[in-house]
């Protein structure tokens, strides 16, 4: 919430604080007593004209005041003006104005989702046998592809859960999340892969050949057989979106809408996020894709580059990825790094690197091998 307060004025933020303070000095209260908070902030604020303007505010709001009522009015009330602002522009035929532009953006983000209240879990005195049962078994996580990887985790990855794929360029990352993809649809577990640098079909056609394990030529050649594959291993359980480049009020919308087990942000560096500078905003958008996790209990698999340092290394470090080598690292559960040498990569060798991992504690570096006809990892 307070991340909310802090795209307002500062009379938002004042009266959401006093809010807050009203429920904290009585947490038996059921709703705030409007004209005993309206009486308190007038003495306090040497201002009366603001302290007019905000008791306006409080007292139109409903009986049970809170924080999160506040912050809706408000919300309701910048959106009316700013609606008006753009039918402004309309009128007079300024549709390619950039203040406009700004304008759209600005209501565009006060959408349903710019305030959220999600229920979430509550553990009180939880027995150990519950929290195996329901955390922890088999059932409870999601295996990722492949084995080695996956034993690296020791099997513990779950909904809520933020990955990150991390790479220089050309080295793999896109391979390893098809692969990572397969596994999900083989567990029957729905992916809404949210992709905004390579073209949909080009992405369809290398899910199509890590599914079928056929290159695309021998898909071309037949493509009845690659169908049939394609039918029994899941296949529909994959949405693709392409966005261009995308942000996280759109995504949320297609996460509600399809329901998935696992969201791919491929790639993390593209979204706008509205921040300014490349280091801020890529920790924004880590912040958000850890955000989305657990808010929509769905497992989060980003993608974002390498910086120049991971160039002819096989194993990576938390210090290599591009532009971010402390905001995303401290926003993800694990980090997953794929280099090689000049000697490696030839012979479609690759190191994985585990620079964080939250899930087993397991930083052991290993090695596998690729194949970039079928966008698989051989085993």
């Amino acid at each position: 919430m307070d991340e909310v307060v802090k795209d307002f004025s500062p009379e938002t933020s004042y009266i959401t604080t006093k809010v807050r303070e009203y429920y904290t000095s009585d947490p038996a209260a059921e709703y705030v007593d409007v004209d005993l908070l309206c009486a308190a902030i007038t003495r306090e604020l040497p201002s009366a004209k603001r302290s007019e303007r905000i008791c306006t505010v409080l007292k139109s709001l409903p009986k049970d005041v809170s924080c999160i009522n506040v912050l809706k009015e408000l919300v309701s009330v910048k959106k009316n003006s700013l609606g008006v602002k753009i039918a402004g522009f309309l009128s007079t035929g300024r549709v390619q104005d950039e203040e406009l532009d700004k304008l759209l953006d600005e209501f565009r983000l006060l959408g349903a989702d710019a305030i959220e209240v999600k229920e979430s879990e509550t553990f009180v005195s939880v027995s150990v046998k519950d929290i195996l049962h329901k955390h922890f078994t088999k059932e409870a996580c999601i295996e990722l592809w492949p084995e080695a990887l996956n034993n690296a985790v020791e099997g513990q990855c779950k909904p809520g859960h933020h990955i990150l794929v991390f790479a220089p360029t050309e080295m793999g990352k896109t391979l390893i999340v098809i692969n990572m993809v397969a596994g999900f649809v083989a567990q029957k577990k729905k992916v809404l892969y949210i992709g905004n640098e390579d073209p949909a079909p080009d992405l369809y056609m290398r899910f199509m050949t890590r599914m079928t394990r056929m290159n695309k030529y021998e898909i071309q050649k037949d493509p009845d057989k690659a169908q049939r594959l394609l039918d029994e291993r899941n296949y529909g359980l994959l949405v693709l979106k392409p966005l261009a480049p995308g942000n996280f009020f759109e995504i949320r919308k297609l996460v509600d809408e399809h329901k998935p087990d696992i969201v791919i942000l491929d790639q993390l560096r593209n979204l706008d996020v509205r921040s300014e500078g490349r280091t801020q905003q890529l920790e924004k958008a880590a912040t958000e894709a850890r955000n989305l996790a657990k808010s929509r209990r769905v497992l989060v698999v980003s993608v974002t580059q390498a910086g120049d340092s991971a160039s002819g290394k096989a194993v990576l470090g938390r210090g290599d990825v591009d532009s971010s080598n402390v905001g995303i690292p401290g926003q993800v559960d694990l980090m997953i790094g794929i280099g090689a040498t000049s000697e490696q990569e030839p012979m479609n060798l690759r190191t994985i690197s585990l620079p964080k991992n939250k899930m087993s504690g397991n930083h052991n570096p290993f090695n596998i091998e690729v194949d970039p006809l079928t966008s698989r990892v051989v085993e």
